[in-house]
């Protein structure tokens, strides 16, 4: 059985506590009752085993990670040498904002890092690829690095497939902040941290009527609709592999490189299971905006006849987009369309307007249309021949009042030395439980938050 660490504890009583939380919130959100038998029974046993962990396993575990920083002091470390110094702290959740002093080696090919940008980007990277090198290399000068600074390394180096490991908030942080870069349905919908893997949010559909009263007559009562969305946590792997040589001089090079290829692929998978998802295990049964607008017939716009391509497609087809979206109150619309499909289709429109008067100061479009954001969506539509009765060409409305994007827990990463043992490379797996639900796109009477735009059958 696998040894248990401090992290791991810690995170399981983050767990029994947002499930503690969980069944509280919901009871003030029932009328601000008192909790049921049940209920009181599932959250004294939340306190029993928090008790249990914070009293046993929590100082054993502290206990032996403590005798492991003194053993590994006490030894000759082998490996690399020379390294950085990192003084300051910073607030739970964030990057610590510390100074860190970078060997000069290192910073070799900074301004070419694509996971990190910014005030302070080499010195992420670098907190990154320690935690990378000690982590999946057992790197034995980067763990001590690790440890001096509370970035937890814990994964195993006496096996061919080390442990899996929650990976430290700064490393799960970058990954995280990269995902929302690259990932335009997280950034979008409307997220919510999952205290169970399936979790219910209430909703209001409906609002309050008023009525006109006469003197001394009793006011009409009226209650808001509500209804309840439900979020089912998926589990989602990456699987990609390094170079199994650990250069002295590449550690914000490597944190770089892994972190973006574990971000790159969760936002590709997130953004074609909420764009294009049909409820097959090909998307971890979650249907996407295509499945759910093509069934809510009310939310589909139908292009013009002959209008079978993003180059034939005509400004009054989008307009007819922005005319059939409701005007809910707080509605904030943008543009989702693929960039192949853009550049042939609204830059195009654009370009025939006058298309010079889009460009800014320094030569770069302004990503807007009609007065509106444009987000490119690359999993979606980017065929540019002619094609028939084809849903999901572009969509037009809020996608925070549409979707739901739950988080459930944070990422894992686990490695293997013989995955790819013939390339004499490392396998990296990365893990993450998220859940998405598409809720209000309308139905066949009714448009909802957001519009899609469909060609004719001919």
């Amino acid at each position: 059985m696998a040894t248990k660490t401090v992290a791991y504890y810690n995170e399981k009583l983050g767990k029994i506590h947002d499930q503690a939380t969980a069944l509280v919130n919901l009871a003030e959100k029932d009328g601000n009752r008192e909790l049921t038998e049940e209920e009181s029974a599932e959250f004294d046993g939340f306190i029993a085993e928090s008790d249990e962990i914070k009293k046993t396993h929590l100082p054993r575990a502290q206990w032996r990670e403590d005798e492991e920083r003194r053993l590994a002091e006490s030894r000759p470390l082998v490996g690399l040498q020379g390294g950085a110094t990192i003084t300051g702290s910073g607030e739970d959740g964030q990057f610590p904002a510390p100074t860190i002093v970078i060997p000069a080696a290192q910073m070799v090919g900074v301004n070419r890092l694509q996971s990190f940008r910014g005030e302070g980007a080499a010195e992420r990277a670098y907190v990154v690829g320690r935690y990378y090198a000690a982590a999946i290399y057992g790197h034995l000068e980067s763990r001590k690095w690790c440890d001096d600074h509370d970035i937890r390394a814990a994964l195993s180096t006496d096996s061919a497939e080390k442990g899996g490991v929650v990976v430290p908030v700064q490393v799960s942080t970058a990954i995280i902040d990269l995902v929302e870069e690259y990932g335009t349905f997280r950034q979008g919908a409307e997220r919510i941290v999952m205290a169970s893997d399936v979790t219910t949010v209430p909703r209001v559909t409906g609002g309050l009527t008023a009525y006109f009263k006469a003197e001394n007559t009793a006011a009409t009562e009226s209650e808001p609709d509500l209804d309840e969305i439900e979020l089912i946590a998926r589990k989602m792997m990456t699987l990609t592999r390094i170079s199994n040589e650990l250069n002295a001089d590449a550690f914000i090079s490597m944190g770089d490189l892994i972190t973006r290829k574990i971000a790159l692929a969760f936002a590709i998978k997130e953004d074609q299971c909420g764009w294009l998802g049909d409820g097959t295990s090909t998307y971890g049964a979650i249907s996407g905006m295509i499945t759910k607008c093509a069934a809510a017939t009310a939310t589909v716009v139908t292009a013009l006849t002959a209008n079978t391509a993003f180059s034939t497609l005509d400004l009054v087809d989008f307009e007819s987009m922005i005319g059939k979206l409701p005007e809910f109150p707080g509605i904030m619309p943008e543009w989702y369309i693929s960039k192949a499909g853009w550049a042939a289709s609204m830059m195009r429109l654009a370009d025939a307007a006058g298309g010079n008067t889009a460009m800014e100061i320094e030569g770069r479009r302004r990503q807007m249309f009609l007065g509106f954001p444009v987000n490119w969506v690359q999993p979606m539509n980017k065929v540019l021949t002619a094609q028939t009765s084809t849903s999901g060409l572009c969509y037009f409305g809020d996608l925070s009042m549409s979707s739901m994007f739950g988080q459930r827990l944070g990422v894992q990463i686990k490695t293997s030395e013989e995955r790819y043992l013939e390339y004499d490379q490392i396998g990296i797996r990365g893990t993450e439980r998220f859940a998405i639900n598409v809720h209000d796109v309308g139905d066949t009477s009714n448009a909802g938050a957001m519009i899609m735009l469909s060609t004719p059958s001919s």
